[in-house]
């Protein structure tokens, strides 16, 4: 039998050199694709925030045209600055608006007793605590809690510059 083995080319398979050659060289493809992927994901439910404040401040915008202030819902309210607050709806309230929820997205009316100013806030969802059931469990490190004022200015809680977590 070897001597047919041996006609027909040897016994056959890896040697412990190759294969430690091939683990080498997954394990560096591995150390360079898990980090960028990683950064891709973030950039990505950060611009799912971005997008949802705007949708949500385009939302205010337009209830101030309509009514006069950002914080109710009617021209009457709006004059007596009572009755029933605004709120955004559920789709608005989060971001991405489809799919598991990456962050919450908030607003707050107390910068002005007139209701003539908001401070939108998208939260990540491991951070707010609150997030619907079936959310993903993000946390921002780099750029924290991303904010939009009515007057354009952005923000964020974290220590990143500001352009890098505003861009893209």
């Amino acid at each position: 039998m070897k001597a047919r083995l041996a006609a027909i080319g040897g016994a056959r398979g890896f040697t412990l050199m190759e294969l430690l050659v091939t683990v080498t060289i997954v394990a560096i493809l591995a150390a360079i694709a898990i980090p960028s992927y990683t950064a891709y994901i973030e950039r990505s439910k950060r611009g799912a925030a971005r997008s949802g404040l705007m949708v949500a401040a385009s939302f205010l915008e337009r209830n101030f045209t309509t009514n006069g202030c950002y914080n109710y819902a009617t021209v009457a309210n709006c004059q007596s600055q009572s009755g029933t607050a605004v709120t955004l709806p559920a789709a608005l309230a989060r971001a991405p608006a489809e799919g598991r929820a990456s962050y919450l997205i908030g607003v707050d009316f107390s910068a002005s007793a007139t209701g003539q100013a908001y401070t939108l806030t998208a939260t990540p969802c491991a951070t707010a605590g609150s997030c619907p059931a079936g959310s993903d469990p993000f946390t921002d490190a780099r750029c924290g809690s991303l904010t939009l004022t009515q007057a354009g200015v952005r923000g964020r809680s974290g220590a990143e510059d500001l352009a890098v977590c505003w861009q893209r």
